[in-house]
């Protein structure tokens, strides 16, 4: 009788505490996912997704060797905004740059020719590419330049997309991205170019 008493005191003393553990450990929980800088709420269904991505990214940016990159820039040749990141290894050829693209204007010259006003969604590097000729300004009159892929700069093949075309590419064009002005001849800084759309100056990380 005196042991099943015991017992009996030892499980009052333990019970209270069991929605204190149990609420700890989800709070605990809570507190570790959407508390990062910059994310996002998933859908639902899209969580799994959301974090495997994420996870992904992180870990390709962490490899040894690999540079990161991101890039904003406004009105490349007055008519594309473009934005986007990622993380590549110009040794190896690992690439993974995408982002999103705007433009403000039809596009009825170059690579992008056809490509109305509005209808731009988002690009992704295919691969990259050691050099390109380039001119920013398209006249036939202009120097042609030549861009090389090295520590300051990255030199693209980049799959345009409109809206409307899902996963299916719209369009494909050379892209250079660099943290140096590529065209000293021209005023302003020319450190991102479109082929067939021109030069911008963009806020470029790249390490």
């Amino acid at each position: 009788m005196k042991n099943l008493q015991a017992m009996h005191v030892e499980r009052l003393k333990w019970k209270p505490w069991v929605p204190v553990i149990v609420l700890s450990v989800a709070l605990a929980a809570l507190s570790s996912c959407g508390s990062e800088k910059g994310s996002y709420p998933a859908g639902p269904g899209t969580a799994k997704e959301t974090l495997e991505a994420n996870d992904g990214m992180a870990k390709a940016v962490g490899q040894q060797g690999n540079q990161s990159l991101t890039v904003n820039v406004e009105g490349i040749g007055g008519a594309v905004f473009l934005t986007g990141g990622g993380a590549f290894d110009r040794q190896s050829g690992f690439l993974t740059v995408g982002g999103a693209f705007h433009n403000t204007e039809d596009i009825n010259t170059g690579p992008l020719a056809g490509c109305k006003a509005g209808e731009g969604a988002r690009w992704d590097a295919t691969a990259i590419l050691p050099t390109s000729g380039f001119k920013c300004g398209g006249s036939a009159s202009e120097p042609l330049k030549t861009a090389v892929t090295d520590d300051d700069t990255i030199v693209m093949q980049v799959d345009f997309y409109r809206k409307g075309d899902g996963a299916n590419r719209s369009f494909t064009a050379k892209v250079f991205v660099s943290a140096v002005d590529e065209d000293p001849d021209q005023s302003g800084i020319q450190n991102v170019w479109i082929q067939g759309v021109g030069c911008g100056e963009a806020h470029v990380h790249l390490r």
